[in-house]
Parts: structure tokens; sequence; C-alpha cells
């Protein structure tokens, strides 16, 4: 089934069928259903684009995608498969060299988990190492003040 939607400017708007006979009229926006196949070619070929044809086959595809949505869904058993062991390397561990570049005493220190501030320098970085690797020294420090 085609129907045919007037979109114009015209309040009214008439076509006779020559098949039949009939007339046919259109407000703005109406649908007309059912019509004849002489004045469906007609409305087709029309490129003032005042009138869309409406095909049924688009309802039709929607009432077929909508049953389709409601039936129900046959799931695929999924097997799950053991997840392979995470062979987690070791890192060797790296001595602080006083002579590395900034960038890699920020490395360093990010690998141990430790932040370093983006004003941090490489003196003073250096003796944050200095006190990360020799725990005892920072302690005799503190109690000579």
């Amino acid at each position: 089934m085609v129907s045919i939607q007037y979109v114009g400017n015209r309040s009214y708007v008439e076509y006779t069928s020559s098949i039949n006979g009939v007339r046919y009229g259109w407000t703005r926006q109406r649908i007309q259903h059912d019509i004849p196949a002489d004045l469906v070619e007609m409305f087709k070929n029309d490129t003032s684009k005042i009138w869309v044809v409406l095909d049924d086959k688009p309802v039709a595809q929607a009432k077929e995608m909508a049953k389709a949505i409601e039936e129900p869904v046959v799931e695929e058993v999924v097997v799950e498969e053991p997840a392979p062991e995470v062979v987690e390397e070791t890192v060797e561990e790296v001595a602080f060299d006083p002579n590395w570049t900034r960038n890699e005493m920020v490395k360093w220190f990010k690998a141990r988990g430790e932040s370093v501030p983006r004003t941090a320098t490489k003196a003073s970085l250096t003796a944050r190492a200095e006190a990360l690797m020799n725990p005892a020294t920072e302690d005799s420090g503190e109690g000579e003040q």
C-alpha cells in the first residue's frame, strides 16, 4: 500500500484519478492512503518536493524488526578458559647515580613509588635519594639540632 502526504504551502489541493475518476484531496501535512497507481507515479516523478510518497515497505520492515527484538534470544554457552598466569618480571635494583640527568632521576623515584615535585633540582633529588638509600644517616642528623 502506498500513501501520499502533501507538504506544500497551499491550504487544500485536489487531484482526480484517470483510472477510476475519483477525486483525492489533501490539506497541509495530510496523508491519503490507497492512492491509485497513476497518481502514485505522478507524485513519484514530481520534482517540486511538495509531495512525499510513503511506502508501506519500511513500515513492514519496522514491524519485523520489532518482532525480532521481542523474540527471546538464545545465548550461546561460553566456556571460560583459565587465564594464563602472569609472570611478573623482577626489576633489578638500579643504584642511584648523581651523574644522571634530572629526567632519569625522576624515573628512578617514580619506579620506587615516590612523588617528585616539579621544582625539585638535581641537587635536591640527589640528597633525597641518598636519604632513601641510607635511612640511618637521616635519623642521626635530626638529633644534633
